[in-house]
């Protein structure tokens, strides 16, 4: 009976029955999961060391290093451009580190770090064409031939899609999250913002979807599909937000709602501001459930 389980087992798992297939699938399996281990913990380390420099030049400016300070500068600048075409076409990244992901937050979302703010200032006192990660004509070269190749300028497509960050989580994200989130990127970079924004209540939707289905919220029927649809939108808000997420994931939910009802028409600014949002009450609503 234990055995005529496992068969059964195997087969909804899509894992091969026979010995010798079975270890060939673990062994697939397991390179594909220290291929992305690997490339997870690379990117933190280029995230804590870019940490360490932007303190070195801190440090610098504090003990006024004439030596130092440009050389811990450009080694940030440097590491900084190379963060931003390494996260590029990324729509999740999953870090488990809490210090690197307040980095990422800061990095990806316009805050920046002090070296930041202080390469704004010599910008604002005339000191040069300084540039914190941004992509300089070169790299538009390079990241457009390899992200586009049709009639759109990748010009405008690289340097739209570098205006909106990833989803920052402590783990990874169900397949229709990642999905949707490239989604409202692309349609970002392709203009079509009207679609972008729809997107967002989409992406909200499939992210409590996912936390349900991982915290066996609610009901599963026998063909193991959550139908969403059979529970009301204030039901499934208060089973996995309270308080002030509450109150945010509503009144996001109402202005999303706005665009897919043709209340209003929806301008590049709207996007960037709904996306910023989804995703911070996106990432708050993983986070409190430990994801």
């Amino acid at each position: 009976m234990r055995h005529a389980r496992s068969v059964s087992l195997y087969r909804i798992l899509r894992i091969p029955n026979e010995p010798k297939e079975r270890v060939r699938y673990a062994l697939h399996v397991g390179v594909m999961a220290v291929s992305v281990g690997a490339k997870a913990m690379a990117l933190q380390d280029d995230i804590l060391r870019l940490a360490r420099l932007d303190r070195q030049v801190v440090q610098a400016l504090f003990e006024g290093n004439t030596e130092e300070f440009p050389r811990a500068l450009g080694a940030y600048l440097e590491l900084r451009s190379s963060l931003k075409r390494e996260m590029l076409d990324e729509s999740v990244i999953s870090v488990e580190d809490a210090t690197t992901r307040e980095i990422l937050h800061k990095i990806s979302s316009g805050d920046g770090l002090r070296s930041d703010k202080i390469v704004e200032r010599i910008q604002e006192l005339g000191g040069g064409d300084l540039e914190v990660g941004e992509l300089d004509d070169a790299d538009v070269e390079e990241l457009g031939s390899e992200l586009f190749y049709s009639w759109y300028s990748h010009h405008e497509y690289v340097r739209a899609l570098a205006e909106l960050r990833p989803l920052i989580l402590r783990s990874d994200a169900s397949e229709s999250v990642k999905r949707l989130t490239g989604q409202i990127k692309s349609c970002y970079a392709f203009q079509q913002y009207d679609a972008a924004f729809g997107l967002c209540r989409t992406l909200l939707e499939a992210s409590i979807r996912d936390i349900c289905v991982r915290r066996r919220l609610l009901p599963e029927p026998d063909n193991d599909a959550v139908l969403l649809e059979k529970y009301s939108w204030e039901r499934l808000r208060n089973k996995i937000s309270c308080g002030p997420l509450n109150g945010r994931l509503k009144n996001l939910y109402g202005r999303l709602s706005e665009v897919l009802h043709a209340r209003r028409a929806v301008e590049i600014a709207d996007v960037r501001d709904v996306f910023g949002e989804t995703l911070l009450v996106v990432e708050e609503l993983y986070d409190s459930h430990g994801f």
